[in-house]
């Protein structure tokens, strides 16, 4: 379960990490959002990876959770990637 939850908090930070570029917001919003929602963004994102180590971590020992975390993180970013890249041709 918790592999479950470490693949949805990395997959959501790569997202919002994504979104607060501007490039990213014009392909999937169609406009510039504004500065404080970019900033929102980029912190959400962030929360989002370090709660994602912190529960690797303290679920499954900082040995095994960092390698754990590393991984759902390849794994998130591949999803926001896929993502981005359906979101353009739509």
């Amino acid at each position: 379960m918790i592999h479950l939850l470490l693949f949805l908090l990395a997959s959501s930070g790569f997202a919002m990490l994504c979104l607060a570029r501007e490039r990213h917001q014009r392909d999937v919003f169609g406009r510039k959002l504004s500065g404080v929602a970019a900033k929102r963004l980029r912190a959400g994102g962030l929360m989002c990876l370090a709660l994602a180590f912190v529960l690797a971590g303290t679920g499954l020992g900082w040995a095994y959770g960092a390698v754990e975390w590393l991984g759902q993180l390849s794994a998130g970013a591949l999803v926001s990637v896929i993502l981005l890249a359906l979101a353009r041709r739509a």
